[in-house]
C-alpha cells in the first residue's frame, strides 16, 4: 500500500514542478529583455547619411509607453523617403526602413504579425499627421502567447497611432523641439 501512495506523491509533485516551470517560461518578458535580444543591425541596414535629432517623435514615444504598459517596443519611421527609425525605446536611430515599414507606409495598412519565436505580435500602422498624410510608420511589439486576442492588441495599436496623430500638424514636427 505504501509503494502506490509514493508513486502518487512523486507524480504530484512533477506536476507541480511542471506548472511552476510552465509559468515561468509564459512570464512576460520586460521591456529591457525584449530590446536586449533585438538583434544588431547591419552596417548596410544603416543610413549612414541620418544626422537629424527628432526630439518631438522621441517624446511621443516616451508619452505613449507611459500610457501603455502593455507594449514592450516603439519605434517611429519618418524622414521621407528614406523612413529611418527617428525615435524609439531601443536604439536603432537610424536604421533605414525595411520592406515591412516601407509597406505600411506606402499601402496605408498595418502590417500584423507574429514573430518566428511565437512570443511577439508586431503591428505596424501608418504614421499620420493631423490632416491624415502617412509621414511614416509606427512599430509596435506587444508579448503574445497562443489565444491572446490579436483584435485587442491591434486596437491598442489603433489608438496609439490616433494619439500621436492628434500631436503631430506635420512631418518636420517631429524634428522639432521635444
Amino acid at each position: 500500500m505504501k509503494k502506490p501512495h509514493a508513486i502518487l506523491t512523486l507524480a504530484a509533485v512533477a506536476v507541480l514542478n511542471l506548472s511552476v516551470y510552465a509559468a515561468t517560461a509564459c512570464a512576460q518578458e520586460t521591456r529591457e529583455q525584449a530590446a536586449a535580444h533585438l538583434r544588431k543591425p547591419e552596417t548596410k541596414e544603416m543610413d549612414p547619411t541620418f544626422t537629424t535629432a527628432a526630439p518631438f517623435a522621441q517624446k511621443l514615444v516616451d508619452e505613449a509607453l507611459a500610457k501603455h504598459p502593455e507594449v514592450l517596443l516603439l519605434a517611429l519611421h519618418a524622414g521621407a523617403p528614406k523612413y529611418d527609425i527617428v525615435a524609439s525605446n531601443f536604439g536603432r536611430i537610424g536604421k533605414l526602413g525595411d520592406e515591412d515599414d516601407l509597406r505600411c507606409i506606402h499601402t496605408g495598412k498595418d502590417n500584423l504579425e507574429v514573430n518566428k519565436e511565437g512570443i511577439h505580435f508586431e503591428d505596424q500602422t501608418p504614421l499620420r499627421d493631423q490632416s491624415g498624410k502617412i509621414i511614416g510608420a509606427i512599430g509596435i511589439v506587444f508579448s503574445y502567447k497562443p489565444g491572446d486576442d490579436k483584435m485587442k492588441l491591434q486596437a491598442i495599436a489603433k489608438q496609439i497611432q490616433a494619439e500621436m496623430k492628434a500631436d503631430i500638424p506635420s512631418s518636420k514636427r517631429l524634428f522639432g523641439p521635444a
